[in-house]
């Protein structure tokens, strides 16, 4: 079959299958986009997900078992529709991160989204790790991506869940030095764009990997 657009796609859902495949003490979910799927990083260890896999292992003492449900150009109503009920079906869930929204910008509906948002956090369990958007760098997209950041950092905090300040980590990296920061494309993070990624959930993964080390 002759490569195309989605080959990376493919491979690296076929990768991550693979990983869940893996046993382990602690199970992992990762909800997203193609972000979540690590597209543009070298391997999975080197995605934010790969990352907070070995994070969640390092902190807590134990092995983990990591599933991604993320899927390519997921919005939030596939998390809703798809991606969380295949979480909640697993026999159990012990870290949750959620990073979505970022392809919901394409055709901005603020109210709409944001009310879409509110249904899935409604949803999630008490521990789940939750992101904002990140920064555009400019024009309109990165406009309404910075509003729709405040807003959804304002809802997870309220919802009492974990919030991951993906925006504000991405938006400090903005300007001519970000570039090797980006892969071939300039839209997926490369491995050093999924290192900032990974520090936006680092401190929230942290704390629960603390929780599940004394547990």
């Amino acid at each position: 079959m002759a490569p195309s657009l989605r080959t990376p796609w493919l491979r690296r859902r076929r990768q991550w299958d693979a990983r869940a495949a893996l046993p382990g003490d602690l199970v992992y979910a990762a909800l997203g986009d193609s972000a979540a799927q690590g597209i543009g990083a070298r391997h999975l260890e080197t995605s934010y997900v790969g990352r907070l896999a070995d994070r969640l292992e390092r902190h807590s003492g134990r092995s983990v078992r990591v599933v991604n449900l993320s899927r390519y150009g997921a919005r939030v109503d596939d998390a809703i529709e798809r991606q969380l009920p295949a979480a909640l079906a697993l026999e159990r869930v012990d870290v949750m991160t959620v990073a979505i929204g970022a392809n919901d910008m394409r055709a901005a509906d603020h109210e709409g989204f944001l009310a879409c948002f509110d249904a899935l956090l409604a949803q999630l369990p008490a521990h789940a790790i939750v992101a904002d958007l990140p920064c555009f760098h400019f024009g309109e997209r990165e406009f309404d991506a910075w509003r729709t950041s405040q807003a959804m950092a304002d809802r997870v905090r309220a919802a009492g869940l974990a919030f991951a300040p993906l925006h504000r980590v991405t938006e400090l990296r903005r300007g001519w030095g970000s570039f090797p920061e980006f892969t071939w494309d300039q839209f997926h993070p490369s491995d050093l764009g999924y290192r900032v990624w990974e520090s936006a959930f680092a401190g929230a993964v942290t704390r629960r990997a603390r929780v599940l080390r004394a547990s």
